[in-house]
């Protein structure tokens, strides 16, 4: 049977308009991606109120924040919220960001990052895409981005910006000020790095209004946990947080294992060791002359911990700077004895415990099945250079410390089996091909141990994670480092929730260690995981709440008790979705045959596959945007695989116009009926919520009234 107009119209606009979880299905139908209860909950959380200015994302790094970040950007550009602002901290990040929208999205982008871009996207960044660009080009271009009434603005790492409450940091105020009234959707792993104020910091570039003023909040709130409860219930309407422990009943999600290897510097490390302790002794320091000795123990001693390459560049460059300072020719020289110890020093014993566990390591993974991959993680550029001298003539070694490109690190997860980073490459990368995570250099900050770690430990990851610290216990540094991670974990735990242990096991022989871990081969993940599913299978049809752990709405209930989308739901509402569509945009192109001699288009019905024959000059609407090319708009002569969210579709569905009525006739014993349609607009009070509600009412020529259900019927 033939739809009428009117049909064709209540369809569109029924597709147009779904509501609840069905808001994401265009997500999924149009996309090349899975997704998890939770992150619809994260995306429902986000999107659940016309009247907030934002939200925060802070799920543990791994769990998909860009997949729940996509879902809030599709259901906005669906909905024709289309200006849309992706802002993250540097050109490899875009790039990442680059690929999985070209990968797994058909969702239209432009990305703006540079003069040139700029200049090609004709000087405006108002374009018919999402924007992608970085926080300091969006900065240098502050004028322009501000001109946009953004519909939604997304910064990745977004604990960069936790200090725009404070003068110094002028990127984050300004990034602030040019999305001022626009939605802004955070998203980080590390809500709190240093302390409680970070997560002020989140707040106020949300809205400044929402908690006290600085100096009342670190009062009232800072190291005072009996008051945690009375900010959870603040800032739990603005933070969404999900844990790996929360997700494993239905994510796979491997196990982790962390073992610290413990050790005592060489006879010639510790000599040099003696002399920078020496001279921090002293009463009289030209180089240091108003440090404090306990901070410059700290930071001579983490140099030297980091590695003998790090302190020598160090001492170097201090002995340097003295030639220029009277009186500091003795001081000089006890640095260039220092510089001499060090070059004295012709492997750190830490290096030769490297090459053990990498061997080691390596000979684990290659039993389980894993990617013969290693991410080693310092703190120091020296350090990362002195282990890739020694390491790449042995293994296919590669660097990444920011200023490197973004190639090296496609180049390592392509081919590598080496990736050495700086905590530049812990911020945002996906990592995942490796499931080896050497932290060569310990770090103060337990939530940045814990990010670099996520690099590897993340969705997507195959296999059980080894985890591998260095601790010198002779090093006063390190030791301090270890008290404060310590202190730090509890805290974290404590506020924001942590899955997984960082520091695990403490061994004196970690190649035994490594050697005797119980690492999954990747077919007994595949195994347990599917297991894990089947256990928990009714139990997650019915709801993904969980408990509220943290400080924060873990899995906010009220959004909670709505999911109870599963894959399956999603297939199904996917599959209709989609034959719905077809319905739509195959009656389109029967009725333009019709009516057109300029163009003759070819339905396949079995393959769902419309083709242009024929033509003259096609049709406006079968132009569709072009990322990256000179010529804006590119012709398309064939079309599959339709999808809501492709520019055919959106074109056929907003030129859908509805006639006053439609008669059909139905092959089935039914009284005459009339059928209305009607849309029912939400208000709370005098302002539009943006919720729309499709009604249909009817009844028979004999008055008896029709339900909803039964006009549905009798249309289809």
């Amino acid at each position: 049977m033939k739809e009428t107009p009117f049909q064709r119209y209540y369809v569109t606009y029924d597709l147009t308009h779904l509501q609840g979880i069905d808001r994401f299905i265009p997500a999924f139908a149009s996309s090349d991606i899975g997704f998890y209860p939770y992150q619809v909950g994260a995306a429902m959380f986000a999107t659940r109120s016309p009247y907030h200015k934002g939200a925060v994302l802070m799920d543990e790094s791994g769990l998909g924040k860009s997949t729940e970040a996509m879902l809030v950007i599709i259901q906005k550009w669906y909905a024709g919220q289309t200006r849309i602002l992706i802002a993250v901290p540097n050109l490899d990040l875009l790039l990442q960001w680059q690929e999985m929208l070209a990968a797994k999205y058909t969702i239209p982008y432009v990305v703006i990052s540079s003069q040139e871009q700029l200049d090609q996207a004709e000087g405006t960044f108002e374009q018919e895409g999402i924007v992608l660009t970085t926080y300091d080009f969006a900065v240098q271009n502050a004028e322009l981005v501000a001109k946009i009434n953004w519909d939604l603005a997304v910064f990745e790492e977004a604990s960069l910006l936790c200090s725009v409450h404070k003068e110094e940091n002028k990127e984050a105020k300004v990034l602030k000020q040019i999305t001022e009234g626009t939605f802004k959707l955070l998203l980080t792993g590390t809500p709190i790095e240093k302390n409680i104020l970070d997560l002020y910091g989140l707040m106020y570039f949300i809205d400044e209004t929402l908690l006290p003023d600085e100096r009342e909040y670190m009062a009232r709130y800072f190291r005072k946990p009996e008051n945690y409860p009375e900010l959870g219930e603040i800032v739990s309407k603005y933070c969404f947080r999900t844990l790996r422990s929360q997700a494993k009943q239905y994510a796979k999600i491997p196990e982790r294992m962390a073992v610290t290897w413990e050790f005592e510097q060489s006879d010639e490390e510790q000599r040099l060791y003696d002399a920078l302790q020496s001279y921090i002794d002293q009463p009289v320091k030209y180089a240091f002359p108003e440090m404090n000795p306990y901070d410059l123990a700290l930071m001579l001693f983490d140099l030297a911990g980091s590695s003998t390459a790090a302190i020598l560049k160090a001492l170097e460059g201090i002995a340097k700077r003295l030639e220029s300072v009277p009186g500091a020719e003795a001081e000089r020289q006890n640095f260039l004895q220092m510089c001499e110890l060090a070059r004295g020093v012709k492997i750190d014993r830490k290096t030769e415990l490297l090459f053990s566990a990498l061997e080691k390591g390596f000979a684990a993974l290659e039993k389980t099945g894993a990617n013969r991959k290693a991410v080693i993680f310092t703190s120091s550029r020296a350090t990362q250079q002195y282990l890739y001298d020694l390491l790449k003539d042995n293994y296919r070694t590669y660097l990444y410390n920011g200023s490197k490109k973004y190639q090296d690190i496609r180049q390592f997860k392509a081919e590598g089996e080496i990736l050495i980073a700086t905590d530049h490459g812990a911020r945002g990368f996906n990592l995942e091909e490796s499931c080896f995570v050497v932290n060569y250099d310990l770090l103060y900050n337990t939530l940045k141990m814990e990010q670099r770690i996520d690099r590897c430990h993340r969705l997507n990851q195959k296999n059980d994670v080894l985890v591998l610290n260095f601790l010198n216990k002779t090093n006063m540094a390190d030791v301090r480092k270890l008290e404060l991670v310590n202190k730090r974990m509890l805290v974290a735990d404590g506020v924001v929730g942590l899955s997984d242990d960082i520091l695990g096991d403490f061994t004196a022989d970690g190649s035994k260690t490594i050697h005797a871990l119980p690492m999954r081969t990747v077919a007994q993940v595949e195994k347990d995981y599917a297991e894990i599913l089947e256990r928990f299978a009714e139990e997650n049809k019915r709801d993904v709440a969980a408990a509220e752990q943290a400080l924060f709405t873990s899995f906010n209930r009220e959004v909670a008790r709505q999911v109870t989308v599963t894959p399956q739901y999603a297939d199904e509402k996917i599959r209709k979705v989609n034959d719905a569509l077809w319905g739509v945009v195959k009656g389109f192109f029967e009725e333009y045959n019709e009516n057109h001699t300029d163009c003759h288009f070819a339905i396949d019905e079995d393959t769902r596959t419309i083709t242009a024959e024929n033509y003259e000059e096609l049709p406006t609407l079968l132009y569709y945007w072009s990322n990256g090319r000179s010529k804006r708009y590119q012709s398309l002569k064939k079309f599959k695989n339709i999808s809501l969210l492709s520019p055919l579709a959106k074109g056929i569905m907003a030129n859908t116009e509805c006639s006053n009525y439609g008669i059909i006739w139905v092959n089935e014993e039914l009284e005459k009926s009339s059928i209305g349609f009607y849309t029912v607009d939400i208000y709370a009070g005098d302002k539009p919520t943006g919720e729309t509600y499709l009604v249909l009412v009817g009844k028979t020529a004999s008055g008896a009234v029709l339900s909803e259900e039964e006009c549905k019927r009798i249309l289809a």
